[in-house]
C-alpha cells in the first residue's frame, strides 16, 4: 500500500513538473505594428513600452530586425505608448484598447536627440487589421450609467448588433422574463453562447433552459469593467460554440481611491 501511494505521488510530482504554459486570456488586448525612420526604412532594436494610464503598469517589446514589435497581455483601457532608440526622437502615443482588442499602431522616428520628444496628442481611431472577428464593446461608462432590471449586467447584450431575446422558448433573454443572458445572435440558439470571464470558460454545464441563468458565476454590475460580444468570424482563440462569443472583463483598480455605493 505504501509503495502505491508513494507512486502516486511520483506520478503527480512529474505531472506538475511538467505543466504547460496557460494560453493567452481571450479578454486581453494586444499591440503590434512596425517602427520605421523618415526615410521609409525599418528600425530594429528600437524599445516600444505600452503604460496604462490608470494603473501605472509598462509593458515593454523590443523591434526585431524587421522592425515589427508585438506587445500582448495587455488590460483594456487607455495606453501611453513610447518608442525610443539612440539617434532618434522619442514618440509618444495615446491608445485606446477595447477588450479583446488587437491593434496595430506604426511608428515613425526621426533624426535627433533622445531629450527632444514627439507627442501625437490625438490619434484617429485604429483600424483593426488585425483580427477578422466582428462584434461590439459595451464600455464601463454603459455599464454603469444605463438603466438595468435587477441590476444584471447582461440586459446589456441586446445594444450589440444582431442580438435579440431567445424568442423561441418561454424566457425572453431578460432578468424581467426571468433567465438571464439567454439570447439568440444572428439565429443561433441561445446555448450555443460562449461566455468568458476574465478568459475563463464561464458557461452554465446544463442545457436546461428554465435555468435563472446561463453562465456559472455572476459577478456584480459594479465589478465589470467592459465586455465584448462577438458576433461572427471567430479567431481561433475562441472555438467552443457556433453562437457568440461575450467576454467580460472585470475591473483591475487604479492608482486612485474610488468606491460605488446604491440603496
Amino acid at each position: 500500500m505504501k509503495r502505491t501511494l508513494r507512486g502516486i505521488i511520483v506520478l503527480l510530482a512529474v505531472f506538475l513538473l511538467h505543466v504547460p504554459d496557460a494560453l493567452a486570456q481571450v479578454d486581453r488586448a494586444a499591440l503590434t505594428g512596425t517602427v520605421k525612420d523618415t526615410s521609409d526604412a525599418v528600425v530594429p532594436g528600437a524599445t516600444v513600452v505600452a503604460r496604462h494610464v490608470a494603473t501605472s503598469v509598462a509593458s515593454q517589446s523590443v523591434t526585431d530586425a524587421q522592425g515589427v514589435y508585438v506587445i500582448g497581455g495587455l488590460l483594456p483601457g487607455s495606453y501611453v505608448v513610447e518608442v525610443e532608440l539612440s539617434g532618434f526622437r522619442k514618440v509618444n502615443r495615446a491608445v485606446d484598447l477595447a477588450v479583446g482588442q488587437r491593434s496595430r499602431v506604426d511608428f515613425t522616428l526621426s533624426v535627433g536627440a533622445l531629450e527632444q520628444t514627439v507627442t501625437v496628442e490625438a490619434a484617429s481611431p485604429l483600424v483593426n487589421t488585425e483580427q477578422a472577428t466582428l462584434g461590439t464593446v459595451i464600455s464601463q461608462p454603459e455599464v454603469a450609467k444605463l438603466p438595468l432590471s435587477l441590476r444584471n449586467w447582461d440586459d446589456l447584450l441586446g445594444l450589440a448588433a444582431g442580438v435579440q431575446g431567445d424568442r423561441y422558448t418561454e424566457q425572453a433573454g431578460s432578468t424581467a422574463a426571468g433567465r438571464t443572458g439567454g439570447v439568440n445572435v444572428h439565429g443561433v440558439r441561445s446555448l450555443q453562447n460562449n461566455f468568458l470571464l476574465d478568459g475563463l470558460d464561464n458557461n452554465s454545464i446544463s442545457e436546461n433552459v428554465q435555468e435563472l441563468t446561463t453562465q456559472v458565476s455572476r459577478p456584480s454590475v459594479d465589478s465589470i469593467g467592459e465586455f465584448k460580444v462577438v458576433t461572427s468570424a471567430y479567431s481561433a482563440e475562441y472555438g467552443r460554440s457556433p453562437g457568440a462569443a461575450v467576454s467580460v472583463t472585470t475591473k483591475a483598480g487604479t492608482n486612485t481611491l474610488h468606491g460605488t455605493g446604491y440603496q
